[in-house]
C-alpha cells in the first residue's frame, strides 16, 4: 500500500509499505493493506514502516494519519527519521 509522510508541506517519505505501526491517544495502531478508511490523531511517538527492504522509523510530532483506499497519509508538524 502507498504511504506518504508530510511535514510542513514537504514530503519526507513516499513509497510502498507492507505495514504502518504507531501510537494514538487511544493506544497502539497497526495499519495493514485493506484497512478500513479512518482518521486518527497521533501521539508524539515513533512511526514504524515495514517495507520490503526492512523497517524505517520516523519520529512524528503533532500529527494525524488518514487511511483511505488510496493509501496511508501522515501529516505532522515535524518529522525526524531514524528515532525509536
Amino acid at each position: 500500500m502507498k504511504c506518504e509522510i508530510v511535514a510542513c508541506e514537504r514530503t519526507v517519505f513516499s513509497s510502498e509499505v507492507e505495514g504502518v505501526f504507531t501510537r494514538t491517544p487511544e493506544g497502539e495502531l497497526g495499519i495493514l493493506p485493506r484497512h478500513a478508511p479512518a482518521v486518527f490523531a497521533l501521539e508524539d511517538a515513533p512511526v514504524r514502516l515495514k517495507t520490503r527492504e526492512g523497517e524505517r522509523i520516523f519520529r512524528v510530532r503533532r500529527g494525524i494519519v488518514r487511511v483511505s483506499p488510496e493509501g496511508v497519509f501522515i501529516f505532522a508538524d515535524t518529522v525526524e527519521e531514524g528515532h525509536a
